[in-house]
């Protein structure tokens, strides 16, 4: 069963004091709350980029995770529509909805699941030797962790503190 930390703490980042909260533009409805997001096209005429959900685990474009405003509570969606206005954390404390199936340790690095709005553990391949394709694998996915875990989860949905810290960009 998933667990729900800090639960009280329904939106926002953990320490607003110390936290960059950015407003973007939705690109799709049904956005996650606590769902990591990346960045995507401009809209027709937008001049800045949009953000949405993303399910590409070396998604290099993950800016942050969804924290406002709650359009839909019973769904928990920040985002309702296209061309709504929401709030990312890109840096500092906040909540990251995981799955810790692949046991998550505080301090492990996280990247987007292959399910929208989810993060999971980055699992880079520290063998012995290394081959051309382990070796570009392990950079994308390095490439694409976005936050820190500052709690331990084993369990699928979990929602968990997190240190955000943004997006690398693609590697070119």
């Amino acid at each position: 069963m998933a667990t729900h930390y800090l639960s009280g703490h329904t939106v926002g980042p953990l320490e607003p004091e110390v936290a960059i909260v950015e407003t973007y533009i939705s690109e799709e409805a049904s956005i996650p709350i606590w769902g990591p997001v990346a960045l995507v096209a401009a809209g027709s005429g937008e001049y800045i980029a949009r953000a949405g959900p993303t399910a590409v685990t070396t998604d290099a474009m993950v800016i942050g995770v969804a924290v406002g405003p709650l359009r839909d509570a019973e769904n928990g969606y920040v985002s309702d529509a296209a061309g709504q206005a929401i709030q990312v954390l890109t840096f500092g404390k906040g909540k990251c909805k995981v799955d810790g199936t692949d046991a998550i340790a505080v301090g492990d690095a996280l990247i987007p699941h292959d399910t929208d709005g989810v993060a999971c553990l980055a699992a880079v391949d520290v063998a012995g030797t290394f081959d051309q394709t382990t070796l570009q694998a392990n950079l994308q996915e390095m490439h694409s962790t976005f936050a820190k875990a500052l709690y331990a989860s084993t369990v699928d949905l979990d929602i968990i503190p997190v240190h955000v810290y943004g997006a690398r960009g693609t590697l070119t």
